[in-house]
């Protein structure tokens, strides 16, 4: 009796790390290249950054408007301080919040 208690046991334990181990998921991050700042670009942001906080005072200061021009605040910091900045990021800042 204690030798099918210590085997199903031990069946137990391996299947627990088994199921473990094949929950472990690698994520692979796509190759985009990474942006130099420009002067160009982070005027399209500041001028892009300005219109978002002009829309959130037409819109009652809707927190939407609010939140997008902070999000272009933070890339241009982030461009201006030398790092580097996925292309991704940059056509998302310079498309116009929504609110629905």
């Amino acid at each position: 009796m204690k030798t099918i208690t210590t085997t199903l046991m031990t069946m137990a334990a391996v299947t627990t790390f088994a199921f473990s181990a094949s929950a472990i998921t690698v994520r692979v991050e796509p190759s985009h290249q990474a942006v130099q700042p420009s002067q160009a670009t982070i005027a399209k942001l500041e001028s892009a950054s300005a219109e978002a906080q002009r829309q959130a005072r037409d819109n009652k200061n809707n927190l939407e408007f609010r939140r997008k021009g902070y999000e272009i605040d933070q890339l241009i910091e982030r461009m201006k301080s030398g790092q580097k900045v996925d292309p991704a990021e940059l056509d998302k800042a310079l498309t116009p919040a929504t609110v629905w």
